[in-house]
């Protein structure tokens, strides 16, 4: 193995040298193809069952990455792993010709070789193959992080993140996992007749939630574009033409902070069903996540940051307004004087928003404010106000708040779904509100979208739509804290 001693410089040209060595030997350092080769964890299945010092006479050929090296003497031992696993083979010199151990002693921490050998048990007994022959299949230049230490700091392990991947089997693991989830989510929405559809990404309006969106030009048009911030209006388009259950599961951009829990570029399934209401939608999520939980094999009692849930079914559901008035001892209603609740809220040292001026946006503020963070099980909470909730229908029996729900865990939004508006006429006088609200500087206030409001025109069916986060499930199921560690290569900051 190299000597981890030396500048990185002095590695790099002594590792090019060994690439030299093995194109005048006529092996190929970069060849295309290793053929019939076995998947590490299968050699693990077939042989863990034999004795300490047992040789089994069944010769295999695998391949994979060395990550380190040990020598004792004519002995040596390194660790090779595939995507299924990790297998230690034995360089015995002894047994080996001198042309074998020579490509051995040219093969460094981070080579991808093949290898051909018997699977045996060490004395202390573990698993290993007994290498007879192997061949470069690819030559690593660069060291890798020593196993040992692996790769602690975190900007290191983000910004080279093909190095996490091979040095830390969570973090491989992690988006191992995160597949699984995803293809359970459209295995289950394929179950139910969903149909999968792809909208733009490049919209000419920013539509479809209430967010601050990137901006780009496409030159050819000479017309500013918008990254979309949600697929919402182009899904519902849809229904109206006459697709009754369609679904997209993708990426959506939002220009806003990067925390612990956001990202400029999150992933988002979102769904539209005609002829179903916002109980429906809820009745539809949980049988989604049950079907996650039960293909996957998850515990229904998870841990995360430091806190403990219960995701057993059915899910709690709740009002917006009970939370918040049992939060702050005080009974939010409707029906209540705005400024006495100020009053009362101030007397408590309770800070709000001093644009809440209606109780629907109070109680919204004080929600977001002070009780979401405390919602640890996974709870529906309904009963959003109409003034943040554009897209949503109104509830007949109280039409100051709307059809509307957001599910909640650990306190992190995890859906947001409702009976969706229908009345072209309703949703105009909305959509020219939100423009207000941009004209007078409201980045994040929704565009007017006349087009939209046109296909509406032509009559949406009732509908119930859902916008399910993928990353923040994925950091639920799997422990992790920082939505930078379920994303494969996340953003960060530019290096100088």
């Amino acid at each position: 193995m190299s000597n981890f001693s030396k500048s990185e410089q002095e590695i790099y040209d002594l590792r090019l040298e060994k690439i030299q060595y093995f194109l005048e030997h006529d092996k190929d350092a970069f060849p295309t193809e290793f053929p019939a080769a076995s998947k590490i964890q299968e050699v693990i299945n077939k042989h863990s069952d034999l004795s300490e010092a047992e040789h089994s006479g069944v010769e295999v050929q695998i391949h994979g990455r060395i990550l380190n090296g040990r020598s004792f003497g004519k002995l040596s031992f390194y660790d090779l792993v595939d995507n299924s696993g990790r297998i230690q083979l034995l360089v015995d010199s002894k047994t080996l010709s001198d042309e074998e151990n020579l490509f051995f002693s040219k093969y460094d921490s981070g080579d991808i070789v093949g290898v051909k050998g018997e699977v045996m048990k060490t004395k202390k007994g573990e698993l290993s193959i007994k290498v007879s022959t192997s061949t470069i299949l690819s030559k690593s230049l660069r060291t890798l992080p020593e196993k040992w230490h692996g790769l602690k700091d975190k900007e290191t392990r983000f910004r080279q993140r093909y190095l996490d991947f091979i040095v830390n089997p969570d973090a491989k693991q992690t988006i191992e996992a995160r597949s699984k989830v995803i293809n359970s989510i459209r295995k289950f929405m394929h179950s139910k007749d969903f149909i999968e559809v792809e909208t733009p990404i490049l919209q000419p309006k920013a539509g479809g939630a209430i967010a601050k969106p990137f901006i780009t030009h496409h030159n050819a048009l000479d017309v500013d574009m918008f990254l979309r911030i949600a697929p919402e209006l182009y899904l519902k388009r849809m229904i109206v033409g006459g697709f009754e259950k369609v679904f997209e599961l993708g990426r959506v951009f939002r220009n806003e902070g990067i925390d612990q829990t956001h990202s400029p570029e999150f992933t988002m399934m979102e769904s539209y069903e005609a002829y179903t209401n916002v109980d429906g939608v809820i009745k539809m999520v949980e049988e989604m996540c049950l079907s996650v939980f039960s293909e996957l094999e998850l515990n229904y009692e998870i841990s995360f940051d430091e806190k403990k849930a219960d995701f057993s079914f059915p899910w709690t559901k709740t009002s917006m307004f009970s939370l918040v008035s049992e939060h702050f001892n005080l009974n939010i209603g409707f029906d209540s004087d705005l400024k006495t609740i100020k009053e009362d809220l101030s007397r408590k040292n309770i800070e709000f928003s001093e644009d809440s001026n209606t109780i629907g946006l109070l109680v919204y503020d004080l929600f977001e404010r002070y009780v979401e963070e405390n919602i640890v099980n996974p709870t529906f909470v309904t009963d959003y106000p109409v003034e943040v909730s554009p897209f949503a229908r109104n509830n007949k029996n109280s039409p100051n708040v709307t059809e509307r729900f957001e599910l909640f865990a650990f306190g992190s939004e995890l859906a947001n779904g409702f009976s969706e508006l229908i009345d072209p006429i309703e949703q105009e006088a909305r959509l020219k509100s939100q423009a207000q609200k941009k004209e007078q500087g409201d980045e994040e206030a929704h565009v007017e979208d006349m087009d939209y409001i046109e296909a509406l025109e032509h009559a949406l069916p009732p509908t119930g739509g859902l916008g399910f986060g993928i990353d923040r499930f994925v950091m639920m199921l799997t422990g992790n804290t920082s939505i930078r560690e379920v994303v494969a290569f996340p953003h960060l900051k530019p290096e100088n």
